[in-house]
């Protein structure tokens, strides 16, 4: 094999090149390709409270009562924010159903004020107006809030 010259030279070179390939750095230098930085905890949290609202505004101790008369039903529930953080124009989805679970009715409502980062507040009496007297259960759940900065 000491026939062909530049064959060691070749086959070095070689090695260099798939080395460089597979790992992205050149041959003889200490520079690596920078890992992506994880989020600040802090940042990804909020941004958690943003996205996610009904995981941190739970509805509690539910009841409600129809006035099947002039079809206004009054609530009565409260809300808890497990959240370190102040959420206002907080949104709550009631639909009603029937015995058989289909849906006769939705209704949007907004909740006056802010809940502040772990409060709790009860709330009694609460009035939907235009409920179908065939409703026979109500879910509430929480559609929308925002955080103030």
């Amino acid at each position: 094999m000491n026939g062909l010259p530049g064959y060691r030279k070749a086959s070095v070179s070689l090695v260099l090149f798939l080395i460089w390939a597979a790992t992205g750095v050149s041959v003889g230098t200490a520079q690596y390709s920078q890992m992506p930085r994880r989020p600040d905890p802090k940042v990804q949290l909020l941004n958690n409270y943003r996205r996610y609202p009904e995981r941190y505004i739970r509805i509690l101790e539910e009841s409600w009562k129809l006035d099947e008369i002039v079809r206004t039903a009054f609530h009565s529930f409260t809300l808890r924010n497990s959240a370190a953080a102040v959420y206002s124009e907080i949104e709550i989805r009631f639909t009603y159903l029937n015995s058989a679970g289909k849906i006769l009715h939705s209704r949007l409502v907004k909740i006056p004020g802010n809940l502040a980062p772990y409060e709790v507040r009860r709330y009694r009496g609460f009035k939907i107006k235009n409920v179908p007297a065939a409703s026979d259960q109500v879910v509430l759940a929480v559609a929308k809030a925002l955080i103030s900065p």
